[in-house]
């Protein structure tokens, strides 16, 4: 191609728009739709679980290099965008004004993303703002593309009790063979007795029943599963890691809630000066007799023995039994008399009322952290789960059962369980994490308040696994399990990419509109050496005079001009302003034009010459001509 078809002038914006300069803004082709799709997959939380979640869990070094990878890639072709729409917008600035030497440095370092150190600390500045900006694209769009391991839902069933046959809930006697039905496998024990196979763990809940420090109960699971309850139990979640294999077996599950029914045991303790319930001595040696009536009994009064070296080591529990335990409705039941020896005077005379208010719950079941949080939900008119009262009476039997099994002739472990409670109370109280008492009793009936109402949770959790491990009375209920899952990027680098991308589209449209599609825009490139070098050597030595002798920083302050020649070429040459401010010609400068008269008829006589040596000659006459 002829050195003068490459040095045009201006020419149409529209006729060129897909030239090699503007094939650059079709780098946006990839940024938009990269863009729109982060921001879609942050907006609508798009989520990616299974066999993508494992494969960046074990190629991390790889993802990464992959995302830098791609991360450069795409800032490099916002930044081509923004360096191209400078480069044109300069380019059409210099065919119509002049600029200075530094200007133009700091334009063309803009245009390839260099710096210059040694420029002038107005033009320094700038720059440095606008390169260190383009270098946040990487850091943006690198977070944007960044898997994050969050987590993400989905729809499942649990196994919950189902309370519609309560056939084998039954006071069952505190014998051995006689203890009712029972099963003992790996998930742990499941027994319809609880007052009887779970002794020791209702008592250690009853003596752990009030935590010294600050912050809701930790208590475990009465079964193999491994799983503490943060909080009270309210006797839900009793199925967890028993019958959910199903969700347990996914590696990737982390928790799964579900609601269920139940009862919100509320526990309220007195001492009752009048009550009828009392500890006598037998015509027997080393036997008591614990009787009375109680508010809720039959017509007979509660009566059991109890063994005791002289009576004074004895905790009896009175709670009323059923005159016909076989009705297929039994009578409602919420009293508990306590009845002591000296040894425990400060349970005598004490009566607490249980009262079981139908609830519905929000279970959480932590596979991760092997932790149940159960909480009751703000529903109204939930039904009972069991109208019959027949696992509310029973459960409160088991309180008289376990007092009387657990006094010796020298100690009652329900009187040191109560009483370990009301000490944990006083620590916490001394240590100021809960309030302060008006007086000794009220700690006393908080400390029994406490443990009673952690037996009862545990109780029904007990009867209700029994019901599904022993009885296979179940049912299922939806659940929401939240499972490992990989997001692309957070919301917050996913807007701003989309925002810097609109930005960029934003600038090259305006760009567009007010250059017409860069109509007048000349071929002359100042980031191309060789336009620079033609253009330079075209324009003369009237530059070069005028920086000879200078240092860099002055030459800086020269100001050039683009201009047209008339063989479709173009020339750079000093400005009419700055250092040659007069509008005159230097010394020895001579125009474009000059350049042009002159030419043609020194080229001509050296084109009549015949020979070589004698062309060559004429030749160096017309350079020393121009010179």
């Amino acid at each position: 191609m002829p050195k003068s078809d490459r040095m045009k002038g201006p020419r149409n914006g529209q006729a060129s728009l897909f030239s090699a300069g503007h094939f650059n803004f079709l780098t946006l082709l990839f940024t938009t739709p990269v863009s729109f799709f982060l921001l879609y997959a942050s907006v609508q939380s798009i989520r990616f679980p299974g066999g993508f979640f494992d494969f960046i869990s074990n190629n991390r070094p790889s993802v990464q290099f992959a995302v830098q990878l791609i991360a450069n890639f795409l800032s490099a072709a916002q930044v081509i965008v923004l360096c191209r729409l400078i480069n044109f917008a300069i380019r059409r600035r210099f065919a119509s004004r002049e600029m200075d030497l530094n200007t133009m440095l700091m334009w063309s370092d803009a245009m390839v993303t260099h710096m210059d150190w040694d420029l002038p600390p107005k033009f320094l500045f700038p720059l440095l703002l606008f390169l260190g900006s383009t270098k946040t694209f990487r850091g943006i769009w690198a977070a944007s593309l960044t898997p994050v391991i969050t987590w993400k839902e989905t729809a499942g069933q649990v196994a919950i009790p189902s309370w519609d046959d309560v056939s084998l809930l039954r006071e069952y006697a505190s014998e051995i063979g006689n203890g009712g039905p029972m099963i003992q496998n790996t998930h742990g024990r499941f027994s319809y007795a609880v007052g009887l196979d779970f002794l020791g763990s209702l008592l250690a809940s009853a003596s752990s029943a009030t935590p010294i420090e600050e912050g809701s109960k930790q208590q475990r699971k009465i079964d193999n599963s491994r799983y503490t309850y943060m909080g009270r139990s309210y006797g839900m979640g009793s199925t967890a890691g028993l019958v959910d294999d199903e969700i347990e077996g996914n590696p990737h599950a982390m928790l799964y809630t579900y609601q269920e029914d139940g009862y919100r045991a509320d526990v309220d303790c007195i001492y009752n000066e009048t009550s009828d319930f009392r500890l006598e001595s037998s015509r027997q040696q080393w036997v008591y007799t614990a009787r009375g009536m109680l508010p809720d009994s039959d017509d007979t009064e509660e009566y059991s023995s109890y063994l005791g070296h002289d009576g004074t080591s004895i905790v009896a529990i009175g709670v009323g039994h059923f005159k016909n335990a076989s009705d297929p409705e039994l009578p409602p039941r919420r009293y508990l008399a306590f009845a002591t020896g000296e040894s425990y005077a400060f349970l005598d005379k004490v009566q607490c009322s249980v009262d079981f208010h139908p609830t519905k719950f929000n279970v959480t079941v932590n596979i991760e952290g092997r932790n149940i949080t159960v909480s009751p939900a703000d529903i109204l008119g939930v039904g009972d789960i069991d109208p019959t009262r027949r696992l509310k009476g029973t459960l409160l039997r088991q309180f008289e059962l376990i007092a009387n099994d657990e006094t010796n002739i020298y100690v009652s472990m329900v009187g040191s369980a109560f009483n370990a409670s009301i000490t944990d109370l006083k620590t916490s109280i001394a240590a100021g994490n809960s309030p302060k008492k008006s007086n000794e009793s009220d700690v006393v009936l908080e400390g029994v308040r406490n443990s009673i109402t952690a037996m009862t949770d545990d109780m029904l959790g007990a009867y209700a696994a029994a019901q599904v491990m022993i009885g296979n009375f179940s049912q299922t209920t939806p659940t929401t399990i939240r499972v490992s899952a990989i997001a692309i990027g957070e919301f917050k680098y996913a807007i701003s990419v989309f925002v810097l991308n609109v930005v960029v589209i934003g600038l090259f449209l305006a760009e567009v509109i007010r250059t017409s599609w860069w109509s007048g825009m000349p071929e002359f490139d100042m980031t191309d050496l060789r336009y620079v070098a033609v253009a330079a050597s075209t324009g003369g030595m009237g530059l070069g005079n005028l920086a000879s002798g200078k240092k860099i920083e002055e030459a800086g302050l020269l100001r050039i001009r683009y201009q047209e020649t008339g063989k479709g070429g173009c020339a750079i040459l000093a400005g009419d302003s700055g250092e040659s401010s007069s509008g005159e010609s230097s010394e020895g400068e001579s125009t474009v034009e000059e350049y042009e008269e002159e030419r043609t008829p020194i080229m001509e006589r050296c084109e009549g010459i015949s020979g070589v040596g004698e062309q060559q000659k004429c030749a160096r006459t017309v350079v020393q001509t121009w010179i």
